[in-house]
């Protein structure tokens, strides 16, 4: 029996690590988007998306803009050559700006530019392959979030009269593009520690106060919901990323009631994904999985990544200096 168990625990940690593939760059991705198992999107900073047909073993480089500051914290696929690009920066400087491309990446057309003060664009999140939403942080006590209904062609600021006040310079961390999250017609908007959620596609939205720990360096950085009730919060505080801290909380009620708690490696978190009843979770501290619905978890993984997705039993992981790797779960 000994024996038995041993080969079991060894043969997990064998099955469970990242195998790491060279990028060709150096950028830092805090964005991915996962179509399928073989069809990966993928925004960095140094104004540079990627796009890899045959599962992240090759890539594409494009330079999008001609801004080389440009960082892309928001992608989103809607195909394997349609794809959105979302800079996170401030307006004033030039660096909030959406990018579209229908060729594969290979041309690039500018779809949305604001240069009003303060406005910031974090990430972008759609319901279906036409409508979708980019999100921001708040302007004072106000979300800024804009919509398109025409797959991204356009976008428009939703009326901040229509979206419930939060508190006054509530930021949505630019940390993995889960800011933003959806769910047949659910979606949940975090800030800080606050979270809009709306439950008829975006048509009316309503505030709740998570309790996860937040401040200027610390709070919500991504949100992963398995169904309309279980979901997940990832974060903690980037200026103290390894250090044991509130990293996650749970809810099984949809996102009205909260449960903190931590997740070894201890340390920041910023990403989730699923399959099955396991969750892979990572962050600049580690990744971890569960699979038990995120009652207990096993790290797995000391390599820092920024975002994690899976197309079925598929899982890639992306982070800082080009850093990528790949796993079945």
């Amino acid at each position: 029996m000994t024996k038995y168990i041993f080969l079991l625990l060894v043969n997990f940690s064998a099955f469970a690590q990242w195998e790491m593939i060279d990028l060709g760059t150096k950028s830092s991705f805090r964005s991915m988007d996962v179509l399928n198992k073989k069809v990966i999107w993928a925004g960095g900073s140094s104004n540079i998306v990627l796009r890899s047909i045959n599962g992240g073993n090759n890539w594409n480089e494009f330079k999008v803009g001609q801004n080389p500051g440009l960082d892309f914290r928001g992608i989103k696929g809607l195909s394997k050559k349609i794809a959105i690009a979302v800079s996170a920066g401030l307006g004033q400087d030039g660096d909030a700006m959406i990018f579209r491309t229908e060729d594969g990446g290979k041309s690039w057309q500018k779809v949305f530019e604001t240069n009003e003060k303060g406005a910031f664009l974090d990430g972008i999140c759609f319901l279906d392959k036409s409508h979708g939403f980019v999100f921001g942080d708040a302007l004072g006590n106000d979300p800024y979030l804009l919509e398109t209904k025409n797959g991204g062609k356009e976008w428009k600021r939703v009326d901040p009269i229509n979206l419930p006040k939060v508190k006054t310079g509530s930021a949505s961390f630019a940390a993995s593009n889960s800011g933003m999250v959806t769910n047949g017609t659910k979606i949940w908007y975090a800030f800080q520690s606050q979270l809009l959620i709306s439950e008829n596609s975006g048509q009316n939205w309503y505030l709740v106060d998570s309790g996860f720990p937040s401040g200027e360096s610390n709070g919500i950085f991504g949100l992963h919901f398995l169904n309309d009730e279980r979901g997940f919060i990832l974060g903690g505080d980037y200026l103290t990323d390894k250090v044991e801290q509130v990293n996650m909380a749970m809810t099984l009620d949809g996102g009205e009631r909260w449960q903190n708690g931590k997740i070894d490696p201890p340390g920041l978190k910023e990403s989730a994904a699923s399959y099955k009843n396991s969750i892979i979770v990572t962050g600049t501290s580690g990744t971890s999985i569960s699979d038990n619905l995120g009652y207990s978890w096993k790290t797995i993984d000391l390599t820092p990544f920024h975002v994690v997705r899976c197309a079925g039993k598929n899982c890639f992981a992306i982070g800082a200096e080009g850093r990528f790797g790949k796993m079945e779960l």
